[in-house]
């Protein structure tokens, strides 16, 4: 158990957690992400992007609503001109089907508003992600060791016990490749693993598809941009970031009939994005570009271009949970990193 869990549970224990909710010991926003909702036991896809089954989700929205003010995209005009307040948007990225299948309904009942980044060519073309198809490779191979010479110096087991381990080796790889080697190295992989590249048709029981977008966003769900690709845009030329980001605005609008606002990084690290893709944003008229490495708002102090989110992650007890909320300033820390580092998190976001 880490430090930050035992302190969760003391906050627990002494009802300091309460305390909190009913004490103003922070003012400003806080952001979650997820991705998933459900049980990732039997998937062959990449288990970290399971956010919380759908038992502990609807206890989350619970808990949420009953002790802060949850807001959307609309009202981040307002918020920080107030002088205190609690706020907590919730977000979802990437467009999966049990978004809408699990997580809009229990949000629909208890009334709560969140916003959903969507990767409009998942939706349109039906492709699995490549952090997913890493996975897949991975997991539906039928041999014990791996070589990805050049990629990787280093022979990677594929055995059941070691199979999370070298998923999250291969995806901090990818991570760190330039854009015109990214379809190389998913070659490789499929030829190394031996079972090629994942099935086009599989797809289809991924994504939400626009029918179901048009209906959350008439429930009151705010929509926003995730790309076009899902590429690690500070990785590719100005050129490519925008198109991702261009056209990514301009399909959600035209399906939706009405502008959206709000963009999500791609993986969200620092150095996933940088100033050619806040220039993007603006230029394509979004007003707000959401990060993924922790941390939290103060109230009156804000970067439009690079609001930070917590990552929400199904293996974190419910007491940590309610701590990265009630003490941001103490548990939702922003994680800093260097040009080498990878994503924030184990996933692909």
């Amino acid at each position: 158990m880490s430090k930050k869990e035992l302190l969760a549970r003391a906050l627990d224990w002494t009802g300091m957690n309460l305390l909190a909710r009913n004490t103003p010991v922070w003012n400003g926003l806080v952001v979650l992400n997820y991705h998933r909702i459900g049980d990732r036991q039997n998937s062959l896809f990449d288990h970290d992007l399971w956010s919380a089954s759908a038992e502990d989700f609807e206890q989350q929205v619970r808990f949420l609503t009953l002790n802060f003010d949850l807001i959307r995209i609309q009202d981040l005009d307002h918020i920080w001109k107030s002088p205190r307040g609690r706020y907590v948007l919730i977000t979802f990225d990437d467009g999966y089907l049990d978004n809408y299948e699990w997580a809009f309904p229990l949000l629909r009942a208890y009334n709560s508003p969140a916003t959903f980044f969507l990767t409009t060519g998942f939706l349109d073309e039906r492709k699995i992600a490549w952090w997913d198809e890493i996975s897949w490779m991975v997991r539906s191979s039928s041999q014990s060791n791996l070589k990805l010479a050049p990629w990787s110096e280093q022979q990677l087991s594929l055995e059941p016990t070691q199979q999370c381990q070298t998923i999250k080796i291969l995806l901090q790889i990818y991570k760190g490749l330039s854009g015109e080697q990214t379809e190389d190295f998913m070659t490789a992989l499929a030829d190394a693993t031996g079972t090629g590249r994942c099935p086009a048709e599989i797809a289809d029981r991924v994504w939400m598809d626009w029918d179901m977008i048009r209906e959350m966003s008439e429930a009151g769900m705010d929509i926003g941009g995730h790309t076009v690709n899902h590429p690690i845009l500070a990785n590719h030329p100005e050129e490519t970031q925008k198109f991702e980001v261009q056209h990514c605005k301009q399909r959600i609008e035209t399906e939706l009939n009405q502008s959206i606002s709000a963009f999500s990084y791609p993986v969200g690290a620092q150095n996933s994005f940088d100033h050619l893709t806040r220039n993007c944003l603006e230029e394509s008229g979004y007003r707000w570009g959401f990060s993924y490495y922790g941390g939290y708002s103060s109230l009156g102090e804000h970067d439009p271009w690079d609001l930070p989110r917590i990552a929400i992650e199904s293996e974190n007890p419910a007491a940590l949970f309610r701590s990265s909320v009630s003490f941001p300033q103490v548990f939702s820390q922003k994680k800093v990193y260097t040009n080498t580092d990878t994503n924030p998190a184990v996933s692909a976001e």
